[in-house]
């Protein structure tokens, strides 16, 4: 075995060879800075800049709002809200303050003893999604029932005083059914936001828990979409079929069409259109398998590898990109190659896709962006990307 001098030595010899102007654009290409990432597509590239977030998450991170054009709300995996500044870096408004929910009559000169913990945060659990709406922001978490014992898909809803960077707790506006005894993982709870048709309505994604055979069980909200009045706080089951719907949610107001992208097992990610009452097949069916010697077979049947009589997928991954994150480029007159496309985020293979979209057929999925692991997309009405990693960093992209 060569000794590490010895190795270094070898690594000379080349340079040594080198003419004097060979060398000298050796040494400026070695001193060059890293080109930085984009967008890049066939049909159009966009730059990205990367900012460091000045707070450390945990993974997998938590979601962000867009406050104005420079200032931005960030909430960490198990509910920590830090009030974020763009300048030529990121810097921290205020220190990050947990989400809590005020108990009436307690001591209100110690925040421990005034209010409770309202995240349940051990192993992948934890903040699922948020968004934002005026001033009132709506929170998806896991959170502990003490009279059960177990673990529920809450969302809340808080008050945002921006001019003071506070998040005050209002209310709970829902809570899923039947919670889940531990252990429990947590990674396949789903939990994902997006205003519907109005202004009063939100739907909400909820994944099987790990507990599949309860999906088909019209008795619980496991692997359902919800619809809730946020007036009047009803709630009803709008499709039903998926195992974990915790990557994208996106209802088109352009179109009135809710995307999502779910999941699958071994195998069998998918963006699926939902349409009200329909039912999506987890876990009779699946064009993955389940993480078991006999895979589907031995679970539900030979049904696996099909959605014989339930609804199809519009586009499904195999093997696995580890889906997540879906949004729309906006039609900005900037980019018509790219007006109404989805980017889709994978998260197992660190890739940023735009996937071709021709009314409500998929056409492709066009790799553009690789080596970042995206947790939350967002692309503002002038096609401006930002795209939060689960490695504290925030990318925004830059008009040429």
């Amino acid at each position: 075995m060569l000794a590490p001098n010895v190795q270094a030595a070898d690594d000379v010899v080349p340079r040594l060879l080198l003419s004097g102007s060979e060398a000298a654009q050796a040494d400026k290409d070695a001193n060059k800075e890293p080109e930085p990432p984009r967008i890049s597509s066939v049909f159009g590239t966009q730059p990205l800049k990367v900012y460091k977030l000045p707070f450390e998450d945990q993974y997998p991170s938590g979601p962000f709002e867009r406050l104005d054009k420079h200032l931005f709300l960030f909430i960490s995996k198990c509910g920590d809200v830090y009030f974020v500044r763009q300048n030529e870096t990121m810097e921290l408004v205020k220190p990050g303050k947990q989400l809590a929910k005020f108990i009436p009559g307690g001591d209100t000169s110690a925040d421990e003893s005034s209010s409770k913990q309202l995240v349940y945060c051990k192993e992948l659990s934890g903040v699922k999604d948020s968004l934002l709406i005026g001033k009132t922001l709506y929170v998806a978490y896991t959170a502990w029932d003490e009279v059960t014992n177990g673990v529920r898909l809450a969302v809340s809803e808080f008050a945002v005083d921006v001019e003071n960077s506070e998040v005050s707790f209002d209310r709970e506006i829902y809570i899923s059914r039947p919670a889940i005894k531990e252990p429990i993982l947590g990674h396949q709870v789903g939990g994902k936001l997006v205003l519907g048709e109005n202004e009063r309505t939100l739907y909400l994604s909820i994944g099987d828990f790990s507990k599949p055979d309860r999906v088909q069980d019209k008795t619980t909200s496991l692997g359902k979409v919800m619809r809730i009045d946020l007036q009047r706080l009803n709630t009803e089951v709008y499709a039903t079929g998926f195992r974990s719907p915790s990557g994208g949610l996106f209802y088109d107001r352009e179109s009135n069409e809710l995307w999502l992208t779910d999941h699958g097992p071994r195998g069998g990610d998918e963006i699926n259109l939902i349409k009200r009452g329909k039912n999506y097949g987890w876990p009779i069916v699946s064009y993955g398998t389940i993480y078991e010697r006999d895979g589907m077979s031995g679970y539900y049947g030979n049904k696996f590898n099909s959605h014989e009589g339930h609804e199809k997928p519009l586009m499904t991954f195999v093997p696995s990109i580890g889906i997540g994150p879906l949004a729309k480029y906006p039609k900005t007159g900037r980019n018509d190659f790219w007006d109404n496309d989805f980017f889709v985020a994978g998260m197992g293979n660190t890739t940023l896709y735009r996937v071709r979209r021709e009314g409500t057929t998929l056409v492709y999925a066009e790799p553009v962006l690789s080596d970042y692991r995206i947790r939350a997309i967002q692309i503002d009405a002038n096609g401006t990307f930002y795209l939060k990693t689960d490695h504290n960093q925030l990318l925004i992209s830059e008009q040429e």
